[in-house]
């Protein structure tokens, strides 16, 4: 009898045991990971990186230089630096969470080439809005040449805005010699221009000055328009190119997130009818020169927007970045919520 008690009770042990460290099925891995992260940090990291889910700051982004509120990742003690990094690998791939790394990185080299110019990889900011699995709730991650926006509600997630920086382009020299962390958002892009016919290049080509910047920045809040050439122009082989720069951008995500994205443009190959291609509703348009790099370019689809910009004058310095006007800080997610609310 004393056995019998003694094995029932190592069995409920056992089972709390079990129960306590298996993640809860009702949240998601990015919200786990975000208990997580949070519970590492002391009482004044703690008020320094959370906000409330309403607050203004959580719509605040830019990707260049600056002060910002939040915590800074160089602050971090290694335990919560491994922790956040959970986090990122939580909502990004194993490509998107290197780039965000790489950006880093490429900060750290810019200040041995520059100085004197205030460069730091350990400046940039988190924010945590709302309560991880309690209602909607985001997290920020922000700095130069980066800003990382997911919003979630439940388990779903958005992602945009969503943008990286390099600079340089490629490292030519040191322990990171030959990092090109944007190398493929590049690539892919002179592949598809270098496919094109002369009408099909002169339908793509953008009548006005190169930009010096992407377009699509904070202040904007409405879409590219319809420019460049259409989807439906391209054939099969121009289509796969296409599908793959947008799949360089979506795919930054973790695969569940990164295929309902880059679904939704590939269901447009597979729709038709008797108005209109649903094609003709994709389009790809570019101005600038390809071999240098010294590009701009754009994949567009209604209120969603790819584009990559050599900035300034300098095709060693560039700019990535994906818009969703209608899911930018999970603006479609809150509107569900609300619907469901009343």
């Amino acid at each position: 009898m004393k056995n019998s008690r003694f094995a029932h009770f190592s069995l409920c042990l056992i089972a709390l045991c079990i129960a306590m460290s298996t993640p809860d099925p009702r949240r998601s891995a990015m919200a786990e990971a975000g208990i997580a992260f949070l519970a590492s940090l002391d009482e004044e990291q703690h008020e320094l990186c959370t906000f409330e889910f309403i607050d203004k700051e959580r719509t605040a982004w830019t990707y260049l230089p600056g002060q910002r509120q939040g915590l800074m990742v160089g602050d971090l003690s290694s335990d919560s630096r491994a922790l956040f990094t959970a986090l990122m690998q939580s909502a990004l791939s194993s490509g998107g969470y290197l780039k965000a790394e790489g950006v880093l990185i490429l900060e750290g080299v810019l200040r041995e080439m520059q100085p004197n110019a205030g460069r730091d990889p350990g400046k940039y900011a988190i924010t945590v809005f709302g309560t991880p699995a309690e209602g909607p709730w985001a997290w920020t991650f922000e700095g130069h040449h980066l800003s990382l926006n997911f919003t979630s509600d439940g388990e779903v997630s958005r992602s945009t805005p969503l943008m990286f920086g390099v600079a340089p382009a490629v490292v030519h020299s040191g322990p990171h010699t030959g990092l090109r962390i944007l190398g493929a958002e590049l690539d892919t892009a002179r592949a598809l221009i270098d496919s094109f016919t002369p009408a099909q290049r002169e339908a793509a080509t953008l009548d006005v000055d190169r930009p010096r910047d992407v377009v699509m920045v904070p202040a904007r809040k409405k879409p590219l328009g319809e420019v460049g050439i259409k989807a439906s122009a391209l054939n099969d082989e121009q289509h796969a190119m296409l599908f793959e720069i947008t799949a360089e951008y979506t795919g930054n995500l973790k695969w569940k997130n990164a295929n309902r994205e880059h679904s939704r443009f590939l269901k447009l190959r597979g729709l038709r009818s008797e108005s209109e291609d649903p094609l003709d509703l994709l389009r790809f348009s570019y101005i600038g020169d390809v071999e240098s790099g010294l590009l701009y370019y754009r994949v567009t689809s209604g209120r969603s927007s790819f584009e990559y910009a050599a900035t300034g004058d300098d095709p060693d310095h560039a700019h990535a970045l994906w818009r969703d006007l209608d899911q930018d800080f999970g603006a479609d997610l809150l509107q569900e919520h609300l619907k469901e609310q009343h």
